[in-house]
């Protein structure tokens, strides 16, 4: 597929856990993911965490909110101003894609509720079931692996959202508001190293907590393709 389309891809990650995995942004891994599936995209980083954000969100067709170390009852000023300009785009009817922490910011934006995970940390590849289809969902699949890394999650979705996908500990993995917005969990967008180098940087798990999470990350391949060509099927409309 190939068709013009500018996309503004909101880095929540602080330039100070950047060294984590050998200094690559989350949106630079974004871009390797969505740029194959649409050669014509325009895909512009705003490293959001650092008080970096567009000047002019009206010249986008379209966001994806990354995932993030902080959470989303953190108090920085750009969280807020995030939510600000999440609530902004969705107004004007542009797209919007939201990955793990992105998710649970759209969320709690349009007044969902975020929530510790019960078990704890969630660490590795896990199946994630779709129980909804969408038009955009080619090429088409029931079952998806997708990389986990989080131990908060959206435990109350908002009024208007339509979950349509879910893991075997989570019901409210993927939601939809709308026809516009989109989130997920999960991150696409990492590599098995790039897990690899994030579990090695969490020094707060226990040495059980870390074995399970090493031998998740290395159970199977993640189905990244497909949900990267989900999410530029989903920015076109």
């Amino acid at each position: 597929m190939s068709k013009a389309i500018r996309i503004a891809i909101l880095d929540a990650v602080p330039e100070s856990y950047w060294a984590d995995d050998r200094g690559i942004t989350d949106s630079q891994k974004f871009v390797n993911l969505l740029q194959p599936q649409n050669s014509a995209a325009r895909l512009d980083s705003y490293f959001v965490s650092q008080g970096h954000f567009p000047e002019k969100i009206e010249e986008y067709d379209a966001i994806l909110v990354t995932g993030s170390p902080c959470s989303v009852h953190d108090t920085h000023d750009w969280i807020a101003r995030l939510s600000d300009l999440i609530r902004s785009a969705s107004g004007r009817g542009m797209r919007v894609i939201g990955s793990c922490f992105g998710h649970q910011l759209v969320a709690r934006t349009f007044g969902g509720e975020v929530g510790h995970n019960e078990n704890g940390w969630l660490i590795g590849n896990f199946a994630v079931h779709i129980k909804q289809s969408y038009d955009w969902m080619q090429p088409s699949a029931g079952v998806t692996g997708m990389y986990h890394f989080n131990q908060e999650r959206v435990i109350r979705l908002p009024i208007a959202a339509q979950a349509f996908a879910h893991t075997d500990v989570y019901n409210d993995y993927g939601y939809t508001i709308g026809d516009n917005i989109m989130c997920f969990q999960g991150h696409p967008e990492q590599s098995r190293l790039s897990m690899t180098n994030f579990l090695k940087a969490t020094d707060s798990l226990t040495a059980e907590q870390r074995t399970r999470a090493a031998y998740h990350i290395e159970a199977g391949e993640p189905d990244a393709h497909v949900w990267g060509q989900w999410m530029m099927r989903f920015f076109l409309g």
